[in-house]
């Protein structure tokens, strides 16, 4: 109950501050760079209805301005020789591969108990949530709405657009006990959409730099992005099999180290193939199997909602629809329909 009741309390904390998009954008009081975040917001929401076919209702029409760089912190966990990350379950929404707190005190307390239960845990900085369209019901006051985020505002102008639509995507569709599922989902809603949000306004006033510049950013952090997966899921591959083997534990951890080393040092060596973005915070941390499931929870199914799109003539309405014919499946029958789509 203790969980819950930081969960509701820093939630209501925030609607408590949120102040509305319209008022702030039309208020003289209101700084210039703010306006034009708000304004991209606001493109973003209508982009989203038009072209996207989400509703949204009153979601994203107010602004909470956050005095730290992130909104809670997720801690996840998984044991030392498996590739499967712990699920803890909720009430209405089941279970998820992660815990969020509102405090970092909080976290890091229940990350030092599950650490105790010799578990590979990790923490990190979550710039966003959502309340998956439980709280944004046409029946309910615009105060429960999910609001904008200071946090969101941080970001390059293309990750801006994309944690938006991301956020949005969860509120389309939610598969319960299914991390990979839901987050891959949004990935990939998140990344056509903002692709085709940059094609529309590239030509506009709408950011801060050219907007030819930003889609040719977000073209080259696509690939960076890709690069850094195919490194993890190599990782991935080669622990999964010296998991298998009946190598002695001891030699299985020792094990475990020198392939986190090699993955590394792989990076370090590709590192001016990058061209826009940097791992190497990343990199500093000392790795475990949480780092690796973190990476695929977000990317494993992301191609294969590529190719149900593709399959749904790139139409938004008829792919969303499919993707919730996918959700009624059986936990077999999906992974078939989704294996099937290779």
């Amino acid at each position: 109950m203790g969980f819950y009741w930081q969960a509701a309390s820093g939630h209501i904390s925030l609607l408590n501050r949120k102040q509305d998009i319209q008022k702030l954008m039309n208020s003289p009081k209101t700084p210039k760079e703010l306006k034009r975040k708000l304004k991209l917001v606001e493109s973003t929401r209508s982009f989203a209805k038009k072209h996207l076919t989400i509703s949204l209702n009153q979601a994203y029409t107010g602004y909470v301005e956050l005095k730290r760089t992130y909104v809670t912190m997720i801690v996840t966990a998984a044991k030392p020789l498996e590739l499967k990350g712990f699920q803890w379950c909720y009430l209405f929404i089941g279970c998820q591969e992660y815990r969020g707190f509102f405090d970092l005190e909080e976290a890091n307390l229940f990350a030092s108990e599950m650490r105790s239960a010799k578990f590979d845990v990790s923490i990190r900085p979550a710039i966003a949530y959502s309340t998956l369209g439980w709280l944004n019901k046409t029946w309910l006051p615009n105060y429960f709405s999910d609001p904008v985020l200071s946090t969101f505002l941080m970001r390059h102008d293309a990750d801006l657009v994309a944690t938006l639509i991301h956020e949005m995507a969860h509120k389309i569709v939610y598969l319960e006990n299914d991390t990979s599922f839901n987050e891959s989902f949004a990935v990939f809603v998140e990344q056509e959409g903002l692709l085709q949000f940059l094609k529309k306004f590239k030509n506009t006033d709408l950011f801060d730099d050219d907007g030819e510049k930003i889609y040719q950013w977000y073209l080259s952090a696509r690939n960076d992005r890709s690069l850094f997966k195919e490194l993890i899921e190599n990782t991935y591959d080669e622990m999964k099999i010296m998991f298998a083997t009946k190598m002695p534990v001891k030699e299985k951890l020792i094990k475990k180290q020198q392939i986190f080393q090699k993955l590394r040092e792989s990076y370090f060596n590709k590192k001016n193939m990058f061209q826009v973005l940097s791992y190497d915070k990343w990199f500093e941390k000392k790795l475990n199997n949480t780092h690796l499931l973190g990476v695929r929870r977000y990317n494993s199914e992301v191609e294969k909602f590529e190719i149900l799109f593709e399959k749904n003539g790139r139409k938004w309405p008829i792919f969303f629809k499919a993707v919730r014919d996918l959700v009624k499946l059986s936990n077999k029958e999906r992974t078939m329909a989704l294996e099937s789509l290779k």
